[in-house]
């Protein structure tokens, strides 16, 4: 485990706070975009090469007892009206690690917030993490973190997993409430290098009480990746008797001010998205007021949560994972205009 650096950055202010949230509102519902009749389609995660809109999603089939999570791939002209191009991870049966579930997301992103929309290439190569596991069902415990990489994003045939995951639940600098699983994870190459490291790890565990909250780890190499910090870094769980979820976070970066994006649940409430801010990625500034994206429709009746965020000719995208009592979960937008 690597200690947090030390810093003497000042934290956001609450005037800053607003004028974040004014930025990267998106008030304007579009609606479905991604949606599958006998599956749950979920956790989008979008880039742009060549002019074109990628998606990465996962899906899993409705009768969750013998299934799992798979990663399937998207295009689009618009940001709104989306191809199905295939799938990328599929479940199999090689009694590996990652044979039964492999939920992935695109890494490395351009997180400026007026930035290219488009992935880096880390040593020669496009990478994807995802959320993998050896068990059927929706998130059966143990979950590892997988990373796989390609030299072409946008080929559905194209990556190759590693053999063993980049991080576990039972790691031995593995934190007390990350004991249980891991989660979504967001990985980004830091330009303002505020942790020593040039890669950033976000990523949501869960301890043995299943609640959860976002951790971060670090690496030079975007492969190899230690724990930084003994503690989450976004806990919003300790101290509320009803807080469940801190998790999915999405780092855009306004200026200097780290902005993460995430989802909080709370028992009996309808899960939703929000934001934090710092300037060191350790001590955040919580955003207190209206959502960025909630329960507002029947077809998003018991969540709207989970979250990308993409900026694109002056308009944002926030794309999300829609739940209705119909039985229904999958991909919906909305826009700032």
């Amino acid at each position: 485990m690597v200690e947090f650096k030390t810093s003497n950055k000042e934290a956001v202010t609450e005037a800053e706070m607003q004028a974040v949230y004014k930025k990267i509102a998106t008030p304007h519902k579009l609606g479905v975009v991604i949606k599958w009749e006998d599956f749950y389609t979920d956790s989008p995660t979008v880039f742009k090469k060549d002019g074109i809109f990628y998606m990465y999603f996962i899906a899993i089939a409705k009768d969750c007892n013998i299934s799992g999570y798979e990663t399937h791939l998207a295009k689009s002209d618009d940001l709104i009206h989306w191809e199905y191009c295939g799938a990328i991870f599929k479940r199999n049966e090689l009694d590996r690690w990652d044979s039964k579930q492999c939920a992935g997301y695109a890494a490395f992103p351009d997180i400026n917030f007026e930035g290219t929309g488009e992935l880096h290439k880390i040593n020669g190569s496009y990478y994807i993490s995802y959320l993998a596991g050896n068990s059927d069902g929706y998130e059966p415990d143990p979950l590892y973190m997988g990373l796989a990489k390609s030299t072409d994003p946008t080929n559905p045939d194209g990556f190759t997993r590693f053999p063993e995951p980049i991080l576990k639940p039972d790691d031995a600098d593995s934190r007390e409430l990350e004991k249980k699983t891991l989660y979504k994870s967001f990985l980004f190459e830091d330009e303002l290098n505020v942790t020593g490291y040039k890669y950033v790890n976000a990523y949501n565990g869960k301890a043995h009480d299943s609640t959860e909250r976002i951790f971060l780890a670090v690496s030079n190499d975007g492969e190899s990746w230690e724990r930084y910090g003994d503690r989450p870094v976004i806990d919003l769980i300790t101290g509320d008797p009803r807080g469940r979820i801190c998790g999915d976070p999405q780092i855009i970066l306004i200026d200097d001010i780290y902005v993460m994006l995430f989802f909080r649940y709370r028992d009996g409430e309808p899960a939703f998205n929000t934001f934090a801010c710092s300037r060191d990625l350790v001590n955040w500034t919580h955003w207190n007021g209206e959502p960025l994206i909630k329960s507002e429709y029947e077809w998003e009746n018991v969540h709207a949560h989970k979250t990308w965020f993409v900026r694109s000719n002056e308009i944002n995208y926030h794309f999300y994972c829609a739940v209705n009592d119909k039985n229904e979960r999958f991909i919906a937008l909305a826009t700032s205009k």
